[in-house]
Parts: structure tokens; sequence; C-alpha cells
């Protein structure tokens, strides 16, 4: 076994148990869900900022409203939207020098919701939908970037994103496709039978495990562009072999708001 693989093996094992644990009370879990936007934020912000990190202090004032502030909204996707759209205008209506408008402002305002904002929607997935369909979240994107890095490893040929990743492969994301949804069906049988809990419907498991793929697979891409941008390999050191938090969790960010809207119009909450 590589030393690298044995290193991210040993990572992954040692930290699973407690995240799952945070699952037990919803407490627990806005506890984790907090450090986690503290540490991937710090890493999003300094590819940028690292000469300037007292603005991730003052970010920190913008993000955890908007990652505690969305639980009183009933559609909090069109809140993190709306607060999107008028930062955005604002502070465009007040610059003289357009030039500097994305260096300046679209990336500091995109930094600094994009994580608490996508993460927020573990909240209401919890609250309304219970913590076996917030647990599914999560493993389901861990299960599928494990599924897709060893078929991919052994059978990767086809490179679907050379220039930003080039080590990912349509073999590694159809085999993640495959492992997502035969972990979801073993997880639904157990959830709902040991624990009696209300699990995505069969029929919707082969929807949830190609949003788990495809959306993951964009979130992974995505993050590696921004790191090429800045010539990083890692957003940070703080999970041996995985690298950064961010890293870890770049498919979850693009994957949770999506599975939240698949999970009210399932339950019809929409339209």
């Amino acid at each position: 076994m590589r030393d690298d693989l044995k290193t991210r093996l040993i990572t992954a094992f040692s930290i699973l148990p407690f995240v799952i644990l945070c699952f037990i009370s919803y407490k627990s879990l806005v506890g984790l869900v907090s450090a986690v936007v503290l540490l991937a934020g710090y890493e999003l912000l300094s590819m940028k900022f690292k000469d300037y990190m007292w603005f991730f202090y003052l970010g920190l004032l913008v993000s955890y409203p908007i990652l505690y502030g969305l639980f009183f909204f009933k559609e909090p996707y069109i809140v993190i939207l709306s607060l999107f759209l008028i930062s955005s205008v604002v502070t465009i209506i007040y610059i003289k020098d357009t030039s500097i408008i994305l260096d300046r402002i679209v990336y500091p305002i995109f930094g600094l919701v994009y994580v608490p904002g996508a993460l927020s929607f573990f909240m209401p997935i919890y609250k309304e939908f219970g913590a076996a369909n917030a647990l599914l979240t999560l493993t389901a994107v861990w299960i599928f970037d494990t599924s897709a890095y060893f078929t991919g490893m052994k059978f990767g040929r086809i490179r679907i994103s050379p220039k930003y990743s080039p080590k990912k492969s349509l073999e590694g994301v159809l085999g993640g496709f495959l492992g997502t949804f035969v972990f979801s069906v073993i997880y639904k049988i157990i959830a709902e039978n040991f624990f009696k809990s209300w699990i995505i419907p069969y029929q919707g498991l082969l929807f949830f495990s190609l949003i788990v793929s495809v959306m993951g697979t964009l979130g992974d891409i995505f993050e590696s562009a921004i790191k090429r941008s800045f010539g990083l390999k890692d957003s940070g050191s703080v999970l041996p072999g995985h690298g950064g938090m961010l890293d870890r969790i770049d498919g979850l960010l693009f994957v949770t708001p999506v599975v939240y809207i698949m999970l009210k119009v399932l339950k019809g909450g929409i339209m």
C-alpha cells in the first residue's frame, strides 16, 4: 500500500466516528458545521488574502450570521441568492474603477458566502427530513469520492478535466456513481428497518446518486480551478493525506443545496 493512500485511510477512519456522532443531536451538528466553516473559510480566503488575514476575521462577522441567520427563514436558498445579489449590486454601484470589481469585490463576497451558505443547507435537511437523510448526504459524498478514486486509479482512461483536475476520469465518476447507489440502498435498508427513519424512496436513490456524482465532480473541479489559479496543489494541510478541509468538502458544497431541493420536491414542499 502506498504511503499516501495509507495516510488517507488512517485520517479518514480516525475522524469518521467523531463526525457521525455529531449527527446524534442538532446542536452537535451545528458545532461540527461551524468548525468546518471556520477551517474551510480560512483556507479559501487565505488563497487570495494570505497577507491580509484580518479580512478573514472580519469575514467571520459575515459568515456566521449567514450560517445561523438562515434558520429563521423557510427557504434558505432564496435568502442566500438574495444576499449574494444585493451585496454584489450595492458594492458595484459605489465602485468607480470597474477593473477592480472581480479582484476586490466579487471574490471576497463569494469567499464569505460560498462555504457557510452551502453548508447551511445541512441544518434544514436535518430539521425537516431527519438526521438520517443529513448523514446520508455526507456519507454518500464520501463514498462517491472513495469509489471514484479507486475506480479511476484502476481503470481511468478518459479524462474529463485535464486542465484543472487531470487525474479525474469518466470511469472514476461512473464507478463513484455505482458505489454511491449501492451504498445508499444498503443505508436505506438499515436506517428504515433498524432505526425507523424515513429515507429517500428507492426510485429516488438513483436520482440522488446522480446528483452526488455530477455535483460532487463539479465541486471538485471548481475547487481545483480556484487552487490552480493561485498556483496551489492543496487548500491546506489540516487533514494528512487529504490536504485541507476545503479539499475534503469541495464536492459537498455543491451537493448539499441540490439534495435539499430534491428532498423538498419529494415531500411536495416546492411548487
